[in-house]
């Protein structure tokens, strides 16, 4: 397990990166082909075709889509398995990962509770078609849910930039 977690440490990004490369060929060479078995080329309105009651059926972005799930849950899985390791390879440091972890979890709470239930617009059409604001199994309203995960992503990614901001002009000045 060591062995592993020290060659994701050490060549992690390089993996990360060329497996996207190879994801995002494979995916440009299936949106070519489907789009020239289909007679479409790259100025068509795709919105437009599927407007049409006889469209054909449009299914070359499947594999993205797959693709996209496949790697988000290997990622989360991952994420949850090496801070599980790191919390018993290192008690001591694993304060800032249990730290982060109740944050990242505080965030989204806040963020949910804030999240409307209705939008306007193309939105609240969307919303509507797809009872986006009815509870699931377990009590969640989708639309909540999505609200508050973007929300949570975006005031992390700007946490992030601030962060990355004020560590260089920290550097710059030691």
């Amino acid at each position: 397990m060591i062995k592993i977690y020290n060659f994701l440490t050490k060549y992690g990004n390089l993996l990360a990166l060329t497996v996207s490369i190879i994801i995002l060929i494979i995916f440009f060479i299936n949106i070519n082909s489907g789009f020239n078995e289909l007679g479409f080329d790259t100025n068509t309105d795709l919105a437009e075709v599927l407007r049409q009651k006889d469209h054909p059926e449009i299914n070359f972005f499947n594999f993205a889509l797959k693709a996209a799930i496949v790697m988000t849950v290997i990622a989360a899985l991952a994420w949850l398995l090496f801070g599980i390791v790191g919390l018993f390879l290192n008690p001591k440091g694993s304060l800032k990962f249990i730290i982060s972890f109740v944050i990242i979890v505080v965030l989204f709470l806040i963020f949910y509770n804030m999240a409307p239930t209705e939008g306007t617009g193309k939105l609240g059409e969307l919303i509507a078609d797809y009872n986006l604001t009815k509870p699931t199994l377990f009590g969640v309203i989708p639309i909540k849910f999505i609200s508050a995960g973007l929300s949570t992503m975006l005031s992390l990614f700007g946490l992030s930039i601030l962060t990355l901001i004020l560590s260089e002009i920290i550097s710059f000045f030691k």
